[in-house]
């Protein structure tokens, strides 16, 4: 046997163990080369550029912040980010993150070969060998990747799909491991330990919108980021192996009877209670071994004394903490929660069209470097408002208050024995069906049935059939069973309301409430819902009315019905408008035309319409408007119109209503100050916009008789003892409530604020039986007392208690009563009642 062997080895020559050496030895270095090989064959296109990486992007969140300058109200956000400093992060979080996923962090310069090697021979199946630096590397990549992916479809071009098949996707992993390395090297060129851990916490997806540690702190313990504890750091660190495998939360809200279903091929109803408890329990421990894994290698590298970390953890640390149990404290986000969500939304809307606003010549006005345009879902932009975050908060708690104590129980017992409930009595069924059918048409459900390909009628059954669902109350929701159908009329049965403050001196919005739930009831009815005014109009007709010199405040009148004569397009007469007052006053006697605004009597509002003349009044008053905003349709310049028939918006209305208050200088209501980007440039700085709408002198008249209307007209109440009352500072103001008491207004004015509010429901045809109950006087006014008394008491806002100022050398010989005597024509009578619009 040994001769044997000898002969064999003898047998080699010394050519063919050359041969035979360098073939060992090609095989023996391959991976190196072939590692080699793929990283000098990547291509700069693949990776991102050396300014991405001076700069590295990140997807942050667009900040929403208060007037004063440091409140957040909200953000904007499809991945919620927001960064944080390295030391605002607690040592806990990067101790135990190194320990487990990165334990030599701070000896290499980026990439661990070995862990490449192992890579290249598994096909990337063995995983967790990658670097921290290595892990952001890939953050970056898969950004770049994206980034070039939304701008290809933004310019119509295809989107190339990842590679199929096993070798396919073996050899693109391979391709990724070494772009990957190269960004990793040159990320440790350019950065400090420290800022690339940093880089990284703040990049990682912690599931459940939380994108960030600062984020994830808040969303699944409630704290910042310093204040982890070493048990709840571990837990989030765990989550860096997988966020979805290792959550903490997500067992307690996973449908585990279709997922089981699914994983067995079952109809859901075969899934046992057994069953659906053991894979709960089984995934609730899944996160907490997890943990307890990430607290193992925290004590391993402890015991180690890895000079990385800046805590060790002893045994006895570990013994205690590896038994407590999973505990968070997990916080729900939403962009829609929190204060002035309604503002919130239509921020949002008007900061998207702002940055979108092009030149004469198509180019963007507002631009990031690139060249493109910001996007406030991910450029970080941080959008100084003029909200006041106090006063936003009195004036939610004021329209709950109202709407839920007191107003709708009011309303229920009201209409509950409507015919065609909630409807009024006066709406035929045929009308009442032809509103619901209207309403099914416009809704989510009804849009994707269609898609669907279901019938008309087939999509009727549908919305007929009782269902389980979650509905609105004023106690909080509610589970119940009823059809899509019967869930409309119930929503259309809750009053609704809007509120607004706009500060006159500046334009600035103060407090922005739309609506009383805006998971339930989204429409925004400060800006986008428009009503008819009714009396609120009056103090503009008034101001016509003094501008052409045709009144006076303190001019008596006959308490008549007055007509206004009215002309066709060629001057023709063309008959007469003779609407009656609304609150079924009688008629006789006389009154002031101060009054008469302060009592909102209609037959005051129509004298001055008559003195105008029925075409030169409606366009003073139309123009009076434009000055102030307002842009009236040419059906509403009529006579009419000084009775309010026109819809406006609480935003248009109050905006108008603050040039009395600001000496006839019309200032546009405006939410933004400035906008900056995330480097804290700013990018766009707000400028005021100011007309003079009326004079000083004409501004100020009319609102001293509308405090008229507090001291002792329709807003009375106001000084009285009611938990809304008792507000004795000055204040002007006017009521309002139209046809059929469908909507209820009211604006208050001090000399810094300007306050609108207004009530009703969804449908007009939804409304309160009687103008004694359905008034702006018992409807909208509390709200503003409610806010009013919040606003007065509270010191952080110091508002003026003062009186208006008045023009120097004003003339308060207007309010002198007259002994004039006012002659009445023939169709001028104590009996002429021809029509009825019903408006205080």
């Amino acid at each position: 046997m040994a001769q044997k062997s000898k002969g064999s080895t003898e047998s080699f020559s010394p050519k063919e163990h050359k041969r035979a050496t360098i073939t060992y030895w090609l095989l023996a270095t391959f991976p190196l080369y072939f590692i080699g090989a793929l990283l000098l064959f990547q291509s700069e296109d693949n990776l991102p550029p050396v300014a991405m990486l001076d700069n590295p992007p990140e997807l942050l969140a667009s900040v929403i912040i208060a007037d004063d300058g440091e409140t957040e109200l909200g953000r904007y956000w499809k991945i919620n980010r927001t960064s944080v400093e390295y030391r605002k992060i607690s040592p806990n979080v990067t101790d135990a993150l190194i320990s487990t996923e990165d334990e030599r962090f701070h000896e290499h310069s980026g990439v661990d070969f070995r862990a490449v090697g192992r890579a290249i021979i598994n096909v990337g199946g063995a995983g967790g060998a990658s670097t921290i630096t290595q892990q952001l590397a890939k953050q970056l990549y898969t950004l770049q990747l994206r980034e070039r992916q939304e701008l290809a479809r933004a310019n119509g071009e295809d989107v190339e799909s990842g590679s199929s098949g096993r070798i396919g996707r073996m050899w693109s992993r391979l391709n990724e491991k070494a772009r990957e390395n190269i960004i990793a090297t040159r990320l440790e060129a350019r950065f400090t330990k420290e800022e690339i851990i940093t880089m990284y916490l703040n990049q990682f997806d912690f599931l459940y919108n939380a994108v960030g540690i600062s984020n994830a702190s808040k969303v699944y313990f409630n704290k910042k980021p310093a204040a982890l504890s070493k048990e709840e750091a571990a837990m989030l660190v765990g989550m860096c192996k997988n966020p979805a495998l290792y959550n903490p939360y997500t067992f307690k809200i996973k449908n585990y009877r279709l997922s089981l279903a699914r994983n067995k091929g079952v109809d859901p109803s075969a899934i046992s209670a057994a069953e659906i408890a053991d894979a709960r329990a089984s995934d609730s421990l899944r996160a907490l071994t997890r943990r307890n894994q990430v607290l193992m290698q925290w004590l391993k590298n402890s015991n180690e004394e890895n000079s990385a970390l800046r805590q060790k953890l002893t045994q006895a640390e570990y013994d205690r903490l590896s038994k407590k149990p999973l505990i968070t404290n997990y916080q729900i986000v939403d962009h829609k929660r929190g204060i002035a969500p309604y503002f919130r939304e239509s921020l949002r809307n008007e900061v998207t069209e702002l940055l979108n606003s092009k030149k004469e010549d198509g180019s963007l006005v507002y631009k990031r470097e690139d060249g493109l345009p910001y996007d406030i879902y991910r450029d970080g932009l941080r959008i100084y408002t003029t909200l006041n975050a106090d006063m936003q908060e009195h004036a939610e708690y004021a329209l709950e208050r109202h709407l839920k104590e007191t107003l709708q129980p009011q309303f229920d017992k009201n209409n509950k024995s409507s015919k065609n409930w909630p409807f009024s009595n006066s709406l035929s069924d045929d009308e009442v069906k032809s509103i619901l059918n209207s309403s099914m048409r416009r809704s989510d459900r009804y849009r994707n049935l269609s898609a669907a390909g279901m019938s008309d009628e087939d999509i009727k059954r549908v919305f007929n059939e009782p269902i389980q669902m979650r509905v609105f109350s004023w106690n909080g929701e509610r589970d119940t069973i009823m059809s899509p159908m019967d869930s409309m009329r119930y929503y259309k049965s809750f009053l609704q309301a809007g509120l607004i403050s706009i500060e006159p001196s500046t334009g600035f919005v103060k407090a922005w409430v739309g609506g009383a739930n805006i998971d339930h009831f989204a429409y925004d009815h400060v800006k986008l819902g428009k009503r008819q005014v009714g009396s609120t109009i009056k103090p503009f007709i008034y101001a016509a009315g003094v501008t052409m010199n045709v009144i006076k405040p303190g001019l008596v009148i006959p308490n008549i019905s007055y007509c206004v004569d009215l002309y066709d397009p060629n001057g023709n007469p063309d008959g007469q408008w003779c609407p009656r007052n609304s609150d079924g006053s009688k008629a006789g006697g006389t009154i002031s035309i101060q009054k008469g605004l302060a009592m909102s009597n209609n037959r005051v509002a129509v004298y001055v319409m008559k003195q105008m003349g029925a075409l030169a009044g409606p366009k003073t008053v139309a123009k009076l408007m434009r000055d102030m905003d307002i842009e009236l349709l040419d059906q509403d310049i009529v006579p009419a119109m000084c009775l309010g028939s026109m819809d406006l918006s609480l935003y248009e209305l109050v905006g108008a209503q603050s040039t009395f208050v600001n000496k006839g200088i019309f200032n546009k209501p405006t939410s933004i100050l400035r906008i900056e980007d995330r480097s804290g440039h700013v990018i766009y700085s707000a400028k005021t916009v100011s007309k003079e709408a009326m004079n000083e002198n004409v501004a100020y008249t009319i609102l001293k008789m509308m405090k008229g209307v507090v001291q002792g007209g329709t807003a009375s109440r106001l000084r009285g003892g009611s938990d809304y009352g008792n507000i004795a500072y000055p204040t002007a103001a006017k009521t309002g409530t139209t046809q059929n008491n469908s909507d209820g207004w009211f604006v208050g004015l001090t000399p810094d604020l300007a306050t609108g509010v207004w009530v009703g429901a969804e449908d007009r045809g939804v409304r309160f039986r009687s103008t004694d109950q359905g008034q702006g006087a018992r409807t909208a006014l509390p709200i503003y007392g409610y806010y009013m008394n919040k606003v007065y008491k509270d010191p952080k806002i110091a508002i003026s208690t003062t009186d208006f100022e008045a023009p120097r050398n004003y003339d308060n010989s207007v309010f002198n009563l007259t002994d004039e005597i006012i002659e009445i024509e023939d169709s001028d009578s104590l009996a002429v009642d021809i029509e009825e619009i019903k408006i205080d």
